[in-house]
């Protein structure tokens, strides 16, 4: 009887070069998620468009995926992992000046420019993959997000103690900081020895493709990026408003941007065993309780306004966008391998980041009508929707099966 080697194989340098990346790149939309808003709120001549900032790095990112995508494809991933890091350090600078001469159009200006950069630190995720074999891909991406850990700490921490660093100019400092983290992550971007895409195959026979050139869609892509989409947008609606509520409930800028801490930390904490609990389980499974984290989060927002129910909420939605966000990564993955087009992961991005746009300007809209309990209703019956897709898709699966 033959013995079967049950050892994993060493997971290549990349993965952990991007698992730094990561924590200094993904400490950047924090620091953004936490001021866009109350900034925002002193800059916007409207009190409509407070979360302008947050949505135009939604829009940034969203409307650079595909191009991104192409662009992997063309030239390869780590140059343009270099040129969006360089991009990310204008916005930086352009977002410092905005908020320093008290220009909204400047400091929104300088979100959109940051967020393109958010299109490459998306994928790194993808690129984790990568020479990696298929039953130890979820884990790659697992080991990469776990880099978000130390972007909890370093994007709120910045937010927190950079507000009064320079005097007469609260918050410059903070993206001042920013372009500081963005430069920092270039060497171990340009340390990437990253192949090319293997899903890429120019000289493969050709398959069969659908509009725009992609290959059609299966049931189980679609119901990926369904769900990655609600359980991203769900989470960025009420994180975006979340530190609008609490100032608005008298707690501090400080405790806001600590509430965003621990929310990242739930995002990222849950990746030392995601990668285990899908390669046992299976993805769809993981992006159900993915789902159910959210809306026990929106239950638990509803339940009171003390400083424990803004945090265990944001806690709640970070643990429930890992699970349901790195189970639509792998499902979405191995869509595109199977179709043989990286433009597929491109599709997937753009259309989850359109999603989460939309919902970080809605919530700043939706927040002043109607407020956060209201706010918080809207994510229930929104993921009680996704979670019926998910479950009839499990179910639909199983009879093919």
């Amino acid at each position: 009887m033959a013995v079967v080697d049950t050892v994993p194989p060493r997971l290549p340098l990349n993965v952990y070069l991007l698992m730094i990346t990561q924590a200094l790149a993904g400490a950047l939309p924090p620091i953004m998620v936490s001021l866009g808003g109350i900034i925002g709120a002193t800059l916007a001549p409207s009190p409509y468009l407070v979360t302008l900032p947050v949505s135009m790095f939604m829009v940034g990112t969203c409307i650079a995926t595909l191009p991104a995508a192409l662009l992997f494809q063309r030239f390869g991933r780590q140059p343009i992992y270099v040129g969006g890091a360089l991009v990310a350090v204008s916005g930086a600078l352009t977002c410092a000046l905005g908020v320093l001469v008290g220009s909204f159009l400047l400091f929104c200006a300088g979100a959109l420019l940051f967020g393109l950069n958010i299109a490459c630190v998306q994928s790194y995720r993808f690129a984790a993959q990568q020479g990696v074999p298929s039953s130890y891909r979820a884990r790659a991406v697992s080991i990469v997000l776990l880099g978000g850990i130390g972007s909890a700490v370093i994007g709120p921490q910045i937010a927190i103690h950079s507000n009064d660093m320079i005097i007469g100019a609260p918050y410059v400092a903070a993206f001042l900081g920013q372009a500081l983290l963005a430069t920092a992550t270039l060497p171990f971007l340009l340390s990437l020895r990253l192949p090319r895409d293997p899903i890429a195959k120019p000289h493969a026979a050709p398959q069969h493709t659908g509009r725009f050139g992609l290959p059609p869609l299966t049931r189980a892509y679609l119901i990926a990026v369904v769900c990655g989409a609600f359980a991203y947008g769900s989470m960025t609606f009420t994180m975006t408003a979340a530190p609008l509520a609490m100032i608005g409930c008298g707690f501090s800028a400080g405790e806001a941007a600590l509430g965003i801490q621990w929310h990242i930390i739930g995002m990222f904490a849950p990746s030392f065993v995601t990668g285990r609990l899908i390669d046992r389980f299976g993805y769809r499974p993981i992006m159900v309780l993915g789902i159910v984290f959210v809306v026990a989060g929106a239950i638990l927002a509803l339940s009171g306004q003390a400083l424990a129910n803004f945090w265990g909420t944001l806690v709640l939605l970070g643990i429930g966008w890992n699970f349901a966000y790195t189970g639509s990564t792998v499902m979405i993955a191995r869509a595109s391998a199977a179709a043989g087009s990286v433009a597929l992961q491109g599709l997937a991005d753009f259309l989850i980041f359109a999603f989460v746009a939309v919902a970080s300007l809605f919530a700043g809209v939706l927040f002043h009508w109607s407020g956060w309990a209201v706010l918080n209703t809207t994510v229930l019956v929104a993921l009680a929707i996704v979670l019926g897709l998910v479950t009839l898709d499990s179910r639909l699966a199983k009879r093919i099966a």
